[in-house]
Formats: structure tokens, C-alpha cells, sequence
């Protein structure tokens, strides 16, 4: 068996049932049926519930799948995984983290797991670009990121009170760029107060 209609009607190697059950025209049932057969073969990976990979194309990275996990919810990656991605941290996060305007949670899939962490929808305009990949996603840009792990750390529960080594200057980090985007924010004076104290510890 194979996906001959789905290799002609589907641009993109990553696709939902409904997307597959629409571009096929048979039922969501049906279309889970079917891709759940072809998967043994190979032809297909289910990347989680709903979410499927069509495996003979070229590799599909993890963050690609981002915006098909985010679905309605407005998100982008960040913290230590943006962090990873800049060149600001060496160490590799042991899990893809996301931020979104939904709730938090933990998604794992066959090719990463995702953590969601919930933040305000005015925290998601400014400092956010989308990746220049075949798939692309949207990210945080080096600044954005550090001030998310900050304000994250100002919160209940105290996420990332410490932090693996960071690499700011030669990383092409913008000191007026954070400070900007931390003003724009216009966070209560605690918590002003408490980022800008970390980013002095950090940034001499």
C-alpha cells in the first residue's frame, strides 16, 4: 500500500488526519484506519494523536512540528531551547520548550517531547521571528528568550532560579534590544526589579 494521493495533494510531509481525510475525500475514521496500516510499513510515523509524519520524504525536525502542536493556540519556541539554538547555551535541552497563550503541559511525541509553558498574549507580539528551514517555525529571538526564562523565573514554582553557563557577547546578544523589550512589557516593579537584578549578574 502506499499514499499515492496523499504524495500528489500534501506539499508538506507533516500533516494531521483531517487534513489527510479531506485531501483523500473519506471519513477521519477511515483516514486513521488507513494511515495506521500503512505505519508498520514504514510510510508513515505517528508522531502523536492526530499528527503524522510521511517518512519517505526528507527528515522532519522536531521544531517543525511546533505550530502543528500549538494548532489555534498563538506559541513559538523559547527559554533554553532558543537559548540552544542561538549559540547562548552549549548544553542541549532534553526537551523542546514552547511557549503558548494555553495552558502548560507536557506533550511527548516519537520525535521530542514538548513542554508548554503558559504566558500572557501581549508577551507574544514583539521579539518573535519565524525560522529561515524548509519547514519553518516561529522563535524567540536571543533577547526575547532570556526574558522569558527571567520572568518565568519570577513566577510560582521559580523555574529556572539557575541557569547552565551563558555565552551572551559572542553569541551576537543586543543588551539595548533586551532592555527595550523588557520595558515594552511594562511589568509590575517587582518583577521589573527582579529581572533586570539577574540580567546585571549575567551581562558585565
Amino acid at each position: 500500500m502506499n499514499l499515492h494521493k496523499y504524495k500528489i495533494l500534501q506539499s508538506s510531509p507533516i500533516f494531521t488526519t483531517r487534513d489527510y481525510a479531506i485531501q483523500t475525500g473519506i471519513s477521519n475514521s477511515a483516514a486513521a484506519r488507513l494511515l495506521m496500516h500503512i505505519t508498520p510499513e514504514k510510510e508513515v510515523i505517528r508522531v502523536t494523536r492526530g499528527l503524522w509524519v510521511y517518512a519517505k520524504e526528507n527528515e522532519v525536525h522536531p521544531f517543525s512540528l511546533t505550530p502543528y502542536l500549538l494548532g489555534n493556540e498563538h506559541g513559538y519556541i523559547s527559554l533554553l531551547t532558543a537559548l540552544h539554538i542561538h549559540g547562548i547555551i552549549s548544553q542541549i535541552p532534553t526537551r523542546t520548550q514552547v511557549v503558548t497563550t494555553a495552558h502548560s503541559r507536557v506533550v511527548k511525541t516519537k520525535l521530542s517531547v514538548f513542554e508548554f509553558f503558559q504566558m500572557k498574549p501581549e508577551m507574544m507580539l514583539d521579539g518573535v521571528v519565524w525560522s529561515d528551514t524548509k519547514l519553518p517555525f516561529r522563535m524567540a529571538t536571543p533577547e526575547k528568550a532570556l526574558l522569558d526564562v527571567f520572568y518565568l523565573s519570577t513566577r510560582k514554582g521559580k523555574r529556572f532560579s539557575s541557569l547552565p553557563e551563558l555565552d551572551l557577547k559572542e553569541s551576537g546578544f543586543k543588551k539595548k534590544v533586551f532592555l527595550r523589550l523588557l520595558k515594552n512589557q511594562n511589568f509590575p516593579i517587582p518583577i521589573h526589579q527582579a529581572i533586570m537584578k539577574r540580567f546585571e549578574k549575567i551581562y558585565e
